[in-house]
């Protein structure tokens, strides 16, 4: 594999418009599969390859309506599955605006684990550094002012271990929500690390929702 990025992020037609004027890019956790009795899913997911590639425009579920596993979630993310629309309706209130798919269009969104998992949970042992590259790709070519990361798995690779990271230091005094990272390639502005539970997690995020809302308010501004 000589892309480490498998997964086309989304990106919304009004992305560069984005909110208050700045980009956002999401980044969920991963995608799953759970279609056990496919002749190609113990390899498909498999997680110790950690690779979907090759069964990219073959997949018996995707290739039946001319799709490919590598443009999640542009297939999903317009479907109205409740984690979208949990976050939408979060965005709402910043953009005045209550339709779930208009809110999209004003942001882009990936997952950080780059091959399909076999289970809905993400755990460490399904992180690589192809994953880490990946998202540094994602970087560069989005732009984006703000990204916000979704639940806790691989929050570590991306601020803690991550040395485009400035303000590690300073995490405490920001409640461990925000920080700022500088020198991604081909980016040449900071850009704002946003640190939220996970919408799929219901009790975390909304008890979470105040802080996570103060600390989006303060990056948007």
């Amino acid at each position: 594999m000589s892309d480490p990025r498998f997964f086309k992020p989304f990106k919304g037609d009004k992305y560069e418009i984005g909110i208050n004027g700045k980009k956002i890019l999401v980044v969920g956790a991963s995608f799953y599969c759970t279609k056990t009795n496919c002749r190609f899913f113990a390899d498909c997911t498999d997680i110790v390859k950690k690779d979907s590639s090759k069964y990219d425009s073959i997949c018996p579920d995707y290739s039946e309506e001319k799709l490919l596993l590598s443009e999640e979630p542009w297939h999903t993310i317009g479907n109205g599955y409740r984690t979208y629309k949990v976050f939408a309706n979060f965005i709402s209130q910043f953009l005045n605006e209550n339709d779930y798919r208009e809110v999209w269009h004003h942001l882009a969104f990936t997952n950080y684990v780059q091959f399909f998992l076999p289970s809905v949970n993400t755990r460490k042992g399904h992180l690589s550094k192809r994953d880490f590259d990946a998202f540094i790709e994602t970087l560069s070519e989005l732009k984006p002012d703000i990204v916000i990361s979704w639940g806790v798995v691989f929050l570590d690779e991306i601020r803690t271990n991550n040395p485009f990271v400035i303000d590690l230091k300073d995490l405490k005094q920001n409640e461990y929500y925000l920080c700022h990272l500088r020198g991604v390639p081909e980016v040449d502005h900071d850009i704002k690390l946003l640190s939220c539970y996970h919408p799929a997690s219901v009790s975390h995020w909304y008890n979470d929702l105040e802080l996570f809302s103060k600390y989006f308010q303060l990056a948007i501004e």
